[in-house]
Formats: structure tokens, C-alpha cells, sequence
């Protein structure tokens, strides 16, 4: 650009010269150079409106597994708003489910030193000093789908932001598909003793989504008349209210261990299974195949409930095929476009409301922005649809 105006300069001062003291068919000449220059200048003032402002911002991202469902179309999307928008450059990395490789890539980050660094933790204990160490190295850190760092530190970073669907409502939804299911099938109570018998599969041990999952659906079906008994392969609970930790058999969301779990709870406890809590989609149909490898879903005498969270294409599909019994939309589409239009937000200056977000059913208190689970079952399966290639936000 530099360039560009110099030759401008030197055109017209050269025009400038050649007026004076010239003869007439010079001057014509000399007015031709002049108005060339002036249409120059035009052009390159033209050039240099069309330019962009400024460089995007750069954010990290650091996702705990690239091979999970739900966060596989988040960070699709995610991608595809940024790549589309240009007012965010992303760059992401692969925690693989394993505390050190994330610490490894938040070192990675930290060196780089991106504006935003957005973290789907996995090392709960260690949230408010991820915090900390993106704030002293002047990094806006904003936790994604993951446990919230504590009220201490919000005070202390005020740059702090959280992204993350409402956990206990996704408890809530499985517990009250579960009690519909007891409630409209007399035979429910596989081995009679009154009791409801059941296997709790469940993701990360300290994980919020996890607590909230698996005691906010226990809670749900104890208000509801339901007297617990046993949890198979884990430990009994009996008077359990949301938040409380609750010990299942551990399956860190994934299918393969949640089938090689529950082929070995039928084994010992095939006759005593009332239903099955699963953390995930791909928990609960993981439980399914070792179920339908034991000969169950042949008819409704042997059917066991089966309820999962994240309604993805394969929870909707054992939907409509009739294993899994429901699931709840946590809509991978709203938590990317939410980060997204968060960080975009935040770049513009702009105050962060849940008028400016602009997304249904995302609200934003404080420095949290939350989104709602929605319940799926069989009557509204058709709802739990999302396009992770919708650029808009």
C-alpha cells in the first residue's frame, strides 16, 4: 500500500512540474498526466477501503475427545461458523480422554498465546488455576461443556466465561422417562421385590455432568413414588437428591466400554435389570447391543428401558427402532454457535445478553451462558434435529 502511494505522489508532483512554464500542447499532456494521477489516487483509496480492518483474532480450543459423538459435531460447527464468519481463527487439539495430553496441549496454547482459549476440561480439580494461567498470560479463558470453575474464581478473573448445557436438566428428563415407562407397564418390576433394580452407566467420576445425570435421575424417580433398590454394580443409594455423587459403573462415554460393562452385569444380574441410566447416547447403546447379544427387545415381555443423553442420529435411530427408550437434545449446533457468537461478541465490544447471544433457549447469567436440554421420546423424535453445516449465528 505504501508503494501504491508513493507512485500516486510522485505522478502528481511530477504533473505539478511540468505545467509550469510549458508549451500549450505540453500542458495538454501535463493535464492528461495530472487527471491519470488523480484517477490513481481514487483507485488506490478504493483498494484500501476494501481492505479488512484488521487481523481475525486467534482462539485455542482444546476439545477432551475428538472421537466423542456430541463433541465431534460441536467442533464441526464450530470450524465451519469460524471459517465462515472471519472474525475468528481457530485452531483445536485433541485431549483423547487423558489428563496429561490435555495439560500438554494447554502448554502448547499458552506458549502461543491466542486471544481465547476455549477448554472442554477434563481435570476438574485444576479449573481455577486453568483460569489463572490464561488470565496472567493475557488469555480470555472460556470453559465449554465441561464442570464450571468456582464463584472464587469469577472474582478473581474477570474474563471468565462458561458455555454449557443446563446438566440437571438432562437428569430430570431421564428420570421422568423412566417413571412414564413404570407408570404405563404393570410389569415392570422384573423380579418382583418392589423395588427399582438398576444399572448406572455413567461418563467421567468428577465430571458435572456426570453427578447431575445420575443423581438428578435417581431423585426424579424416588419423587415419584419409585423406591430404589439395587444399583447394580455400583454402590446402593437410597434418599438421593441432585449434586450428590453417586457411584455407577464407570464407562467414560464410551460404547464399547458400556456394552463390555453391561455383558458382564447380565451375567450375574440378567433377571434383576428394570431399566438402565446412561450418560450418553453412546452409553445406552452400547447397553443395548450387549442386551440384544443376551436375546432382550424380542418383544415387550423382555424389553428393559434404556434412556441416554445427547439425542444423536444413532440415539434417535434405536428411537425409532424401539431399544432406546429416550434421550434428551443437547444440541451440539447451539453450544458451538453459542462460544462462537460469545468470543464474536466480546471482539466487537459488545455486552454479552441473552438478546445479544440470540439463540433459543440460551440464557445468559452473569458470565455463564446456558442452554436447555430438550426431552426426546418416540412422540417427538423429529425434534432432535440439527445442521452442524448452518454457518448463521
Amino acid at each position: 500500500m505504501k508503494k501504491r502511494i508513493i507512485s500516486v505522489m510522485m505522478a502528481a508532483g511530477i504533473a505539478a512540474a511540468l505545467i509550469t512554464g510549458c508549451s500549450s500542447s505540453e500542458a495538454e499532456t501535463t493535464a492528461a498526466a495530472t487527471e491519470a494521477a488523480t484517477e490513481a489516487a481514487a483507485e488506490g483509496e478504493a483498494e484500501a477501503a476494501e481492505e479488512p480492518a484488521g487481523e481475525p483474532a486467534e482462539a485455542g480450543v482444546i476439545w477432551y475427545n475428538f472421537a466423542d459423538t456430541f463433541i465431534a459435531n460441536a467442533r464441526q460447527c464450530l470450524n465451519n461458523v469460524a471459517k465462515a464468519d472471519g472474525t475468528i481463527v481457530i485452531s483445536d487439539a485433541d485431549s483423547q480422554n487423558d489428563i496429561a495430553t490435555q495439560d500438554n496441549n494447554l502448554n502448547n496454547f499458552i506458549t502461543q498465546k491466542p486471544k481465547y482459549l476455549v477448554i472442554n476440561n477434563i481435570n476438574n480439580p485444576a479449573a481455577d488455576q486453568i483460569a489463572a494461567t490464561c488470565t496472567e498470560n493475557g488469555i480470555v479463558p472460556i470453559f465449554a461443556n465441561t464442570t464450571s470453575p468456582t464463584d472464587a474464581a469469577y472474582e478473581a478473573n474477570p474474563d471468565l466465561w462458561y458455555v454449557s448445557s443446563v446438566s440437571e436438566q438432562s437428569g430430570e428428563n431421564m428420570g421422568n422417562q423412566i417413571v412414564e415407562y413404570f407408570n404405563t407397564h404393570e410389569n415392570w418390576d422384573r423380579n418382583g421385590n418392589g423395588k427399582v433394580d438398576f444399572i448406572l452407566l455413567q461418563g467421567m467420576q468428577t465430571f458435572s455432568d456426570t453427578i447431575n445425570r445420575s443423581s438428578y435421575s435417581l431423585a426424579t424417580i424416588e419423587a415419584a413414588g419409585y423406591e430404589l433398590g439395587s444399583n447394580i454394580g455400583g454402590d446402593d443409594v437410597t434418599g438421593v437428591k441432585g449434586g450428590d455423587s453417586i457411584n455407577g459403573v464407570l464407562c467414560n462415554f464410551s460404547r464399547s466400554e458400556a456394552q463390555t460393562n453391561v455383558e458382564a452385569l447380565i451375567a450375574n444380574y440378567g433377571d434383576d435389570i428394570d431399566c438402565i441410566l446412561a450418560d450418553n447416547d453412546d452409553e445406552a447403546l452400547g447397553a443395548i447391543a450387549a442386551l440384544q447379544a443376551h436375546g432382550y427387545f424380542t418383544d415387550d415381555s423382555n424389553f428393559i428401558p434404556v434412556v441416554g443423553v445427547d439425542a444423536t442420529v444413532a440415539g434417535c435411530e434405536a428411537i425409532n427402532n424401539g431399544t432406546l427408550l429416550g434421550t434428551s437434545l443437547n444440541n451440539p449446533v447451539k453450544l458451538a454457535k453459542s462460544v462462537y457468537k460469545l468470543m464474536y461478541l466480546l471482539e466487537k465490544g459488545e455486552e454479552v445478553t441473552t438478546e445479544s447471544i440470540g439463540i433459543d433457549g440460551v440464557a445468559v447469567e452473569g458470565h455463564k451462558i446456558l442452554i436447555d436440554y430438550i426431552p426426546i421420546t418416540a412422540e417427538n423424535v423429529d425434534e432432535a434435529s440439527y445442521d452442524i453445516n448452518d454457518t448463521s449465528f
